[in-house]
């Protein structure tokens, strides 16, 4: 079996774990789990915080205003969502809204850990704060508000492999607030730059 092929079956075959998966009580109150989607080969993974209401009525993350905002990103530096791999923290949406509890996040971040082994990604972009927090806490690398932090390349290695982290804002930030949307643009350029450094696909500034 090729490389790409034992990727996209080691992907369907988590998902298929991660949409039954009983470990804390969120999936009680959800229409669907949102494992993640996207390319299993990827250069790029994108890793939000947790689905939201369009996220968890059809499966998909980042399908919102949000996720319209991230595919603009995307395209601005060359990419598709097809390109990349995007998941989240926690695979289920919490209720209201609310931010993920560390609970949660305990129990549901040995599959994003799986995802991260399996795609292999060259740069990793955390969205948010959790999940910058969560991802940078192996390097370990603390902060207080992701502000601070945004745009700042962090070598390291996950998991025994070789990648470049890069925390930026929520998207669903930049909704409401015009300079988080530079600021994510700005970001995106650091990442677009990153990538073709790593050999990556992304093809502007």
């Amino acid at each position: 079996m090729e490389r790409g092929t034992e990727r996209a079956v080691a992907i369907e075959r988590l998902a298929a774990v991660i949409s039954e998966c009983r470990k804390c009580p969120l999936w009680e109150n959800t229409h669907h789990a949102v494992p993640g989607e996207g390319n299993p080969g990827a250069d790029l993974m994108l890793i939000g915080e947790a689905p939201g209401k369009q996220e968890d009525l059809t499966g998909r993350p980042f399908v919102g205003r949000a996720g319209k905002l991230l595919e603009g990103l995307l395209l601005g530096i060359g990419l598709s969502r097809d390109d990349v791999f995007i998941a989240n923290i926690v695979k289920h949406r919490p209720p209201g809204n609310r931010d993920p509890r560390d609970e949660e996040i305990l129990a549901c971040t040995p599959y994003l850990e799986e995802q991260i082994r399996i795609v292999a990604p060259k740069v990793i972009v955390m969205l948010g704060r959790h999940s910058s927090r969560y991802v940078l806490s192996f390097l370990p690398v603390e902060f207080d508000r992701i502000t601070e932090i945004r745009g700042t390349v962090y070598p390291g290695l996950l998991f025994g492999h070789p990648v470049r982290l890069i925390p930026t804002l929520h998207p669903a930030a930049a909704l409401y607030n015009p300079a988080y949307l530079e600021a994510l643009k700005e970001d995106f350029r650091v990442i677009g730059h990153e990538l073709r450094g790593a050999g990556g696909s992304a093809i502007q500034d």
